[in-house]
């Protein structure tokens, strides 16, 4: 069917939005990436915008010498790992007990869940909280907090309701328990969401500053991410021995450079986990998230 004047206007105006859209994004990205390869001297000049106008890999030379930046990065890797694997774990086992509708006191458990995500006791009570719990300037205050995630719980919860009984039951009926079932039956056919929420987990734990900002005052626990913030938003500049001093001269590297060589190994890597996995997004939020 041949389209009208006024669609095929349209569509010419919606790819060109998005183009642009596209364009506006994706700057400040290739932007930060030009002068990150760029020679400190001829940075220190301006105008550089879509590619270096001198190719150097000094500055990155600089920042994988920096201890500070490399343990940050460490302890980056570190609470993204165990918080995923805690937040998934928990959620999930939370998730797929109530889904159960025998479940005693299951709408209270519900009411209490839904009554969590709408209200929030604030910093001062929360920080008052933690430092009780012993968790104030400790590497598990990454991790504990976030076990359970009421969000993450409701769309795992979904899901389990949706899976034939049938799976169950016969589980059952060749001995197993719930545990069992959950790790040997639930837990295979439910990759999709399961998946999502791993990459959603991932990315929130990779890109967390606050909590370190707030509740950590260990410069050995501080993530790359509330580095980045300190030396950037805070204008504080990195820790440098002599040697590292004389090194940055002599490669011709300055703060601006080394800024965004740190920004795009913190970046690049979380942002092609993303693009690995972007496929599963739709499919696992929209089986978790619509009950047919």
């Amino acid at each position: 069917m041949k389209k009208s004047f006024g669609e095929r206007s349209f569509d010419v105006f919606n790819i060109t939005l998005m183009i642009l859209l596209s364009l506006t994004t994706l700057y400040p990205f290739i932007n930060t990436a030009a002068i990150s390869f760029s020679d400190g001297l001829d940075a220190q000049r301006g105008g550089i915008f879509l590619w270096p106008r001198v190719f150097s890999l000094s500055s990155y030379e600089v920042v994988f010498n920096d201890e500070t930046i490399i343990q940050a990065y460490m302890i980056t890797l570190a609470r993204t790992g165990l918080g995923l694997i805690a937040t998934v774990f928990c959620s999930g086992i939370f998730a797929y007990g109530l889904s159960k509708k025998n479940l005693i006191g299951r709408n209270g458990y519900l009411l209490i869940c839904v009554f969590s995500m709408i209200f929030y006791g604030g910093l001062i009570p929360t920080y008052l909280l933690y430092k009780e719990l012993g968790l104030i300037s400790h590497f598990l205050v990454y991790i504990i907090p976030g076990m359970i995630n009421v969000w993450y719980m409701i769309l795992m919860k979904t899901f389990f309701e949706q899976l034939p009984k049938e799976l169950e039951e016969s589980a059952i009926i060749d001995g197993s328990g719930y545990f069992s079932t959950f790790y040997r039956i639930i837990i295979p056919v439910s990759m999709p969401i399961i998946a999502t929420i791993c990459i959603f987990v991932g990315v929130d734990q990779w890109n967390s500053w606050f909590d370190a900002y707030i509740f950590n005052n260990k410069q050995s626990l501080q993530p790359i991410q509330t580095y980045l913030f300190k030396i950037i938003a805070l204008s504080q500049t990195p820790e440098t021995s002599a040697i590292q001093s004389q090194l940055m001269n002599r490669l011709k590297v300055n703060q601006m450079t080394i800024k965004s060589a740190a920004v795009m190994i913190t970046a690049v890597p979380i942002s092609l986990i993303y693009l690995m996995f972007q496929k599963y997004f739709t499919k696992g939020l929209m089986v978790g998230a619509v009950k047919g």
